[in-house]
């Protein structure tokens, strides 16, 4: 399964995405932007959907944290990005 992880830049975006990370710099692959939706719920739209899709490469000096996310919408991203329809964990967020 991908390394997907949510990366909260200092900016106060939070990204999901597969991400590496190589001597100062991480690489968000097929990056997702988290939005607030509502109570409860949360949007996913591109991460700069105005350009080419492609790795984004970010210095670590712009990134806050990174975690996992939960498995519910780890399922989501990969499905999202990749088309594989994972098997549902059977509870957790709300994704629109």
């Amino acid at each position: 399964m991908k390394d997907v992880q949510i990366v909260r830049l200092v900016t106060g975006e939070e990204v999901i995405a597969e991400v590496s990370y190589d001597k100062g710099f991480y690489t968000l692959t097929d990056a997702i932007l988290l939005v607030p939706a509502g109570e409860g719920k949360i949007g996913m739209v591109p991460f700069v959907p105005y350009a080419k899709r492609g790795p984004v490469v970010i210095g670590e000096q712009h990134v806050m944290f990174q975690l996992e996310p939960a498995e519910e919408l780890k399922r989501q991203v990969i499905e999202a990005t990749t088309g594989i329809a994972m098997p549902d964990s059977g509870g957790g967020l709300k994704l629109v």
